[in-house]
């Protein structure tokens, strides 16, 4: 009885040794994307890569085909007019990213857009209040950081290319570096039924620039293209800013 429990005892032991000398489970570490991103120096626009064939239903590739970018351009009417997603991605100017637990800030230079995303929650479904910037949250895929984004007011999916957007429309962005570089690869995938008999993507790359600053946005609207500017007027803003 007595060597009976002495080997219950030693099981006992070296089950609590066994555990004990197991290693906990490593927390999944995240990159640290915070800072400011700009396109390739000396280039205007970036350079984007979009597919061979754009996936174009036949009423959207009709659309493409008249597009006019002087003919129902607001940009030609109001100079200050409001960037919207997915175009705001595109644009020449720099952009700075915050990274916390619970969010990701990302903030472009053009237009002062600012796009404050939580992490891990879910895209409602319904009672979304349409706007330019839709509604968005992110979430972390391995080393990738990844963005769905829905309510949007629809429009262009690049500004003044013809590429249109239906409010239907649901946005994946995917930001990541490749091993070695602090350079961001960005991907944005688009599913919109309205426009694309398939989901298509767009590229670019957002070229790291420590020692660049995303500027506060100063806008003055000079009117229609057409109107006749005001000199004294436009003297008056400038001396406000």
């Amino acid at each position: 009885m007595i060597r009976g429990l002495r080997w219950i005892a030693l099981l006992v032991l070296a089950a609590g040794c066994a555990r004990e000398s197991t290693p906990p489970e490593s927390a999944v570490t995240v990159p640290d994307f915070s800072g400011v991103y700009a396109p390739a120096p000396f280039v205007a626009r970036p350079e984007l890569s979009l597919p061979d064939q754009v996936p174009f239903t036949d009423a959207a590739r009709q659309v493409f085909d008249a597009f006019d970018p002087l003919v129902g351009n607001p940009r030609l009417e109001d100079d200050c007019v409001r960037e919207t997603m997915p175009a705001v991605l595109w644009l020449g100017a720099p952009m700075e990213i915050t990274q916390s637990d619970d969010r990701v800030v990302l903030r472009f230079e053009r237009g002062g857009v600012v796009r404050s995303i939580p992490f891990d929650q879910s895209l409602p479904v319904e009672g979304i209040e349409p706007n330019e910037l839709g509604v968005s949250v992110a979430r972390w895929e391995s080393d990738v950081l990844t963005i769905e984004t829905t309510g949007l007011l629809g429009g262009e999916v690049i500004t003044n290319q013809g590429f249109g957007l239906s409010p239907q429309a649901r946005l994946t962005e995917r930001y990541w570096r490749e091993p070695g570089e602090m350079d961001l690869q960005l991907e944005v995938s688009i599913d919109d039924p309205t426009n694309y008999t398939e989901l298509f993507t767009i590229g670019r790359e957002w070229v790291w620039a420590p020692d660049e600053q995303v500027q506060d946005w100063e806008c003055i609207d000079l009117g229609s293209r057409e109107a006749d500017i005001d000199i004294d007027e436009l003297a008056r803003q400038l001396e406000q800013l």
